[in-house]
């Protein structure tokens, strides 16, 4: 397959929205409910331990430049072991981009529309995924380098316009309950935030001729998001404090409606959806290319672009299906997905790590 050619400020934008990805409106009250006030120390801690697992992921990829995860999987493990966990690793990477899909179905259907059904905005949203893939990704990195210039300032200038409903006493005390809190939270934010980045090996480092350059540019991508999740995590807190937060479904657009700054600068919740949206589809976008690509690389095939369509028709069937109901959500989020992300973000990345490190020692 023809390889694409990505900038290292391609990679900068895409790995920073792929990190700040579905969490904006949902990871507050997640992290709330574990840290309470100290949400913000779990993201400060979270995203310095994250730092390793970036590392890893970078190594990975210098020690074998030409090869995605779907590859060093093949190369490492063998034709029929690499093939279970290649399966593994794409199977749960569709499974992670039907998610994004129930989340933004889920928000405009309790938001905004509470008598539209989930399958016409499952399927509107499928339909422009669909077509970003079969545009090409380098298409869709430009467009993301087109919503950053747009998405970013727009998320400062609502932090801005909240600061007057802000008390600094909503963050204290300090580590009223121990550190114990502040590391249950910082693994929801590792397990959101850090460790999915592992799908972005699908175009790192075999994308870019230069591999320092674009190592610079994922560790540079990881901390901007990591920075706008401590941002977005510790207005909400400091706006309705963390007992308020930790019983709401999305905080960072509750928080969103409170502002009221003259008459201009008033109900611009539309905006946050806007924001929400955005990130959401770069976020997903990865998921499903990861699961696409990897697919198509698996099967030997000339093109991933030939199995979008059937991809996106399994996506919009399965979407409806994915959760149950909402508790059923937060309870998968909170008790499966953490075990299965440290599985593909750190298990599978570090022993092939050590495979790569050996193989280099002792010769092909």
């Amino acid at each position: 397959m023809v390889k694409t050619k990505v900038s290292p400020r391609q990679l900068i934008i895409l790995t920073s929205g792929f990190s700040f990805g579905t969490v904006p409106l949902l990871l507050p009250s997640s992290i709330a409910k574990l840290a309470g006030r100290d949400a913000w120390l779990s993201i400060l801690f979270g995203t310095v331990t994250g730092l390793l697992f970036i590392w890893i992921f970078a190594k990975l990829g210098e020690l074998n430049p030409d090869k995605t995860f779907v590859e060093i999987i093949q190369l490492y493990f063998g034709k029929m072991g690499g093939g279970f966990v290649a399966v593994f690793f794409i199977l749960s990477a569709l499974v992670v981009a039907d998610q994004g899909v129930w989340y933004m179905s889920d928000f405009i259907r309790t938001a905004f529309a509470y008598t539209l059904p989930a399958l016409p905005i499952n399927v509107f949203f499928i339909a422009v995924l669909a077509f970003a893939l079969l545009c090409g990704v380098e298409t869709m990195y430009r467009t993301a380098e087109m919503l950053f210039a747009f998405v970013f300032p727009f998320l400062m200038i609502i932090i801005l316009m909240i600061i007057p409903n802000m008390e600094p006493e909503n963050l204290l005390p300090v580590m009223e309950k121990g550190v114990t809190p502040v590391v249950k939270g910082s693994i929801l934010f590792l397990s959101n935030c850090t460790l999915p980045l592992v799908f972005l090996n699908t175009v790192y480092p075999v994308c870019f001729e230069n591999v320092k350059e674009a190592k610079k540019a994922l560790f540079k991508g990881y901390l901007l998001g990591a920075f706008t999740n401590l941002i977005t995590v510790t207005a909400c807190v400091l706006v309705m404090g963390s007992s308020l937060i930790a019983n709401l479904r999305f905080p960072m657009f509750i928080t969103s409606e409170g502002i009221d700054i003259l008459v201009i600068f008033s109900k611009i919740e539309a905006v946050t959806f806007f924001i929400w949206v955005s990130v959401s589809f770069i976020s997903v976008f990865c998921y499903t290319y990861a699961g696409v690509f990897g697919l198509a690389q698996l099967l030997k095939m000339k093109s991933y672009k030939i199995l979008v369509l059937p991809m996106g028709l399994l996506l919009a069937v399965y979407s409806l299906n994915i959760y149950t109901n909402t508790s059923y959500q937060i309870k998968w989020d909170s008790t499966v997905w953490p075990p299965m992300s440290f599985t593909l973000g750190f298990i599978f990345p570090i022993v092939l790590l050590i495979l790569s490190f050996i193989r280099k020692i002792m010769g092909k």
